[in-house]
């Protein structure tokens, strides 16, 4: 029997992003995408929703993802760590992208790149925002 201590296998941290993220309510059997950019000590997570005819913006709760995204990013070699992961959830299927350092334009804000990445995997559709106390706006 191996001891793995805290390290578990990257298959079962897939696996269980893949099962958090079917969990939500609000997910989306469309096609749910989470984006996470993972750091040794900065995490940013944003989740977004195909709803048909548009896709709307979800903040998750980080603490339901942060352990398995810092877990998977740390059994990475150093020198071939990823910086953002791009997990898609669409019906019974999983498609995982990785992004590492020259992957990503540094001068493009970190928001405008993840609507392109939700774009690319839902179509052109117009992205809603939580905005206020139940409003939303459009962009």
């Amino acid at each position: 029997m191996w001891n793995l201590g805290a390290r578990r296998w990257k298959a079962d941290l897939l696996a269980d992003l893949a099962s958090t993220l079917r969990a939500e309510t609000n997910f989306s059997p469309l096609g749910t995408l989470m984006v996470a950019i993972v750091e040794s000590r900065y995490i940013s997570i944003a989740r977004f929703l195909d709803r048909g005819s548009y896709i709307a913006f979800a903040q998750p709760d980080y603490a339901k993802y942060r352990d398995a995204l810092l877990e998977l990013w740390a059994l990475e070699p150093l020198s071939s760590r990823w910086d953002e992961i791009h997990y898609l959830v669409r019906g019974t299927d999983v498609r995982i992208t990785y992004l590492y350092p020259e992957d990503i334009e540094t001068d493009i804000p970190e928001l405008d790149r993840w609507r392109s990445a939700a774009q690319t995997a839902f179509g052109a559709k117009r992205i809603v925002f939580p905005h206020g106390h139940g409003r939303t706006e459009i962009r």
